[in-house]
């Protein structure tokens, strides 16, 4: 009797391999632009780098978020009439190629990887810079800049407050997550409105004393232990000292334009503490959790709250009233 035969090994015709094609860089059509336009947004085209947009002469606004830029291009300096540059998120490592750039109004670097402050002297009517989430480890080179309304420095690698004071315009002034440990060198800005130093190394609140028109201070998120330092800025409608090592509320007391008031997760121990904010008649909105005396009585704790401060309209993250009409 024969054998049935052994199957066989089958070889399956293997699937063709999906071709992988570059991916294109550059996705922009400059043509689908009208030569007078101005505004011009290649954001997210996978540029790598600044086209000739020299047939533009009437281009104030260009856009180039969220792309493969390494350079600032010399192609930029034939644009002299442009007011807003924005080339947040690229690759860039220096800041050049804007001296030509005399009428930018608001300048966007953010989230690159430029490393010093520099380039930027000619700029002189420059009022609004963000230089977010780079590697600048200093505050330099801003002599001329004396018109900047708003910078912002955060997330980056600043070690201290310096080089600013003649920035007597500057109403907003943002240093989060750095590396600073000492609040100086801002007694000359008479027209800051905010202050924000949140995620550093500060221990105590010093030299504010002088910001008279301070409207919001922001120190969340480092070792502050009181708040004292604050009591002459009469004008603050917002305080947040959250995630800190504070154990008393003394001296908001006389902060009597507050209208906000971030205090959560410290060390506040006496619920009694928070009587001193019940004489603070504007404040709307608390946040106080997750200080011991709201473990002492996570129940009761939101009810208390509510019946001291009669005047506030959220505690935490919620609703407790309506606010009274004005």
């Amino acid at each position: 009797m024969s054998e049935k035969p052994s199957a066989g090994v089958v070889d399956l015709p293997q699937e063709e391999e999906e071709s992988k094609e570059p991916v294109l860089k550059n996705q922009f059509d400059l043509s689908t632009y009208d030569a007078y336009s101005t505004e011009i947004d290649l954001t997210h085209t996978r540029a790598d780098h600044i086209p000739d947009l020299s047939r533009f002469t009437n281009v104030e606004e260009l856009r180039m978020r969220n792309n493969l830029l390494t350079s600032c291009s010399p192609t930029l300096s034939s644009l002299v009439t442009l007011t807003s540059l924005d080339l947040y998120e690229n690759q860039l490592t220096e800041i050049s190629n804007l001296e030509s750039l005399v009428n930018l109004v608001s300048l966007d670097l953010s989230y690159n990887r430029i490393r010093e402050i520099s380039g930027l002297d000619k700029l002189t009517k420059l009022e609004i810079l963000y230089l977010v989430n780079n590697k600048i480890e200093k505050i330099e080179n801003f002599e001329s800049l004396t018109q900047l309304k708003l910078l912002e420095l955060g997330d980056n690698r600043i070690k201290k407050i310096e080089n600013i004071e003649h920035l007597v315009n500057l109403e907003e002034l943002f240093l989060g997550k750095n590396k600073i440990r000492q609040i100086e060198g801002v007694g000359g800005l008479q027209k800051l409105r905010v202050l924000s130093i949140p995620g550093n190394r500060l221990v105590k609140i010093e030299n504010v004393e002088e910001l008279k028109d301070l409207k919001e201070l922001y120190l969340s998120d480092q070792g502050l232990q009181n708040i004292y330092g604050v009591e002459s800025l009469v004008n603050l409608t917002l305080l947040d000292v959250a995630n800190n090592e504070i154990n008393s509320f003394s001296g908001v007391e006389k902060l009597t334009s507050l209208n906000d008031f971030w205090a959560n997760d410290n060390k506040v121990e006496s619920f009694s503490e928070i009587e001193l904010l019940s004489k603070l008649k504007d404040l709307q909105t608390v946040y106080l959790e997750r200080n011991p005396f709201y473990f002492h009585d996570t129940n009761q704790y939101r009810r208390k709250v509510m019946m001291t401060l009669t005047q506030v309209t959220q505690i935490d993250a919620t609703m407790c009233r309506q606010p009274t009409s004005s």
